[in-house]
């Protein structure tokens, strides 16, 4: 727990036991490790929350872009994470997002995928990210992406989003609510904050990522701070200060 919150302490609650989890989830090493995180998922036993973050109450912050700002044939593809102001702060992360009608051949749907890749409306996500301690190991979690959408939290009560996910890892069910803040068509970069909630755990997340499309040249310390200044300027210091990814090596 002491590593754990040194570890975290940057987040609203570097306290909560959840960290200390996800603090363990980085050092296993093993598919054993992640049948077990599954085998914990499916008997309803992770801890639920000591605290739950709040949420950036975007009513005030006025509408998100549309997730069509960015080009359909920009956003298919892989995209690396620069920056987060939350948790996951694994190494060596990336995303692919997989447009509606994607072949399922080319890329089939997990089983409990519901409307992708046939609902034109929705589109995939994939995460991956490296064990912090292994950079041979790597974890792997999906998502749909129901565009225009917004789930109903109240934590604050939910504005119009960019669009909602639904996601399950480690059969644990969670749901979002994305805002993209920026697109930068220049470097290809795109600003995201997002509000998740887990039922399982009771629990709430506020996080804002930048992700840059993998085949772009990585952003220079000058675009970094843009980034960072920008973070700030539209969320303020508590929900908008980032920190670096650790790049994969090469």
């Amino acid at each position: 727990m002491e590593e754990s919150a040194k570890h975290y302490q940057h987040v609203q609650h570097p306290t909560d036991p959840a960290y200390c989890q996800y603090e363990s989830f980085d050092r296993l090493k093993t598919a054993t490790a992640l049948d077990f995180l599954e085998c914990i998922g499916r008997s309803g036993c992770m801890a639920p929350a000591k605290y739950t973050d709040v949420c950036v109450d975007m009513t005030l912050l006025g509408p998100p872009l549309p997730l069509d700002a960015i080009p359909t044939h920009i956003l298919h593809g892989k995209w690396r994470k620069v920056f987060t102001s939350g948790w996951d702060l694994w190494p060596c992360q990336w995303t692919e997002f997989w447009a509606p009608h994607t072949p399922e051949e080319e890329h089939p749907p997990d089983s409990w995928m519901t409307e992708w890749p046939h609902n034109p409306n929705v589109w995939r996500m994939d995460l991956y990210w490296k064990n912090s301690n292994d950079a041979s190991f790597t974890f792997h979690m999906n998502n749909e992406m129901y565009i225009g959408e917004t789930w109903d939290f109240d934590h604050p009560r939910s504005a119009p989003a960019t669009l909602r996910t639904r996601a399950i890892m480690w059969s644990t069910e969670a749901h979002e609510n994305w805002y993209l803040l920026d697109w930068t068509e220049e470097w290809n970069t795109m600003m995201i904050y997002y509000c998740a909630y887990t039922s399982a755990v009771n629990r709430y997340d506020s996080m804002t990522m930048v992700l840059q499309r993998e085949d772009s040249p990585p952003l220079n310390k000058e675009q970094a701070r843009y980034y960072e200044q920008l973070a700030k300027d539209i969320l303020g210091d508590y929900h908008g200060t980032l920190q670096r990814i650790r790049p994969c090596e090469s």
